[in-house]
């Protein structure tokens, strides 16, 4: 962090999305670590193969990282099946010691936009999930996504209409990519936010921050939270590079660093 500036009240996390479901997690961790940053977001990482929490924890503390969130996925129509994995994931998440459980889903059908049921069910079942993360000290949040069942802001005001517990993973990208300002919808949703999501876009794939097409500004977007003391997670989640993944993460920290924030400030 540059030294005139004031100390941040902004917690930093890296997702494990860029190195797949199953990467050498020793070999992830030891890279985002190397980066700079020092809490993690597991993006979606099967429970059979993570191991126990105690065991993920122990492999995380050897690289100086702690657990910041986990995250899933929903095929619609949601099912029993699926609602017993991600209650047990949030359940890992808790065992971790994890604070936010992600969520995205489901496929969006292209021709239409979801039907008021479609939301409805969606609501339904997140609000269940979030229900039960509650019981356990875990924050629910459902990612508007592009190509996803919740796209919009009208379909986001649909989604929380129907949930009380439920909150959001903002995600400045893909609130840009359908046309929308990150920075309204953190004012809009500010008491329905559960932490937020950075990346950028640029010549039709995901950028490093800063190296996108489409004019997100980071620093107005860092300010807004800044300002009203956000108290979550903000996670860097670099979907996608043209590079590898440790030189990527390096890029977004030397990103966030110009933009006047330090990576590793973990609150």
């Amino acid at each position: 962090m540059q030294p005139d500036l004031p100390e941040s009240s902004l917690r930093f996390a890296y997702s494990t999305i860029n190195w797949g479901t199953t990467p050498d997690l020793d070999e992830t961790f030891a890279e985002i670590r190397e980066a700079g940053w020092r809490a993690v977001e597991l993006f979606w990482h099967d429970l059979g193969w993570l191991g126990t929490p105690a065991d993920l924890r122990r492999r995380l503390a050897a690289h100086d990282l702690i657990p910041a969130t986990f995250f899933g996925a929903v095929k619609m129509p949601p099912d029993p099946a699926q609602l017993v994995r991600m209650k047990n994931e949030i359940t890992f998440a808790a065992e971790l010691g994890a604070s936010h459980y992600g969520l995205v889903g489901g496929d969006r059908l292209r021709w239409r936009p979801p039907t008021v049921r479609e939301i409805a069910d969606l609501g339904g079942f997140c609000e269940d999930l979030a229900e039960y993360g509650e019981t356990l000290g875990v924050t629910v949040a459902y990612h508007p996504h592009v190509l996803c069942t919740v796209e919009t802001e009208a379909e986001i005001n649909q989604l929380l209409a129907a949930t009380t517990t439920l909150t959001l993973c903002l995600d400045a990208s893909h609130i840009a990519l359908v046309d929308e300002d990150p920075i309204s919808h953190l004012r809009t949703y500010r008491d329905r936010t559960g932490y937020v999501h950075l990346k950028d876009w640029g010549r039709g794939t995901f950028a490093e921050m800063g190296e996108g097409t489409i004019g997100i500004d980071f620093v107005s977007i860092l300010e807004e939270l800044e300002a009203i003391r956000f108290p979550e997670w903000v996670v860097i989640e670099q979907s996608r590079s043209n590079v590898s993944p440790l030189r990527s993460a390096q890029i977004n920290a030397a990103a966030l660093t110009r933009f006047g924030w330090d990576p590793g400030a973990i609150g």
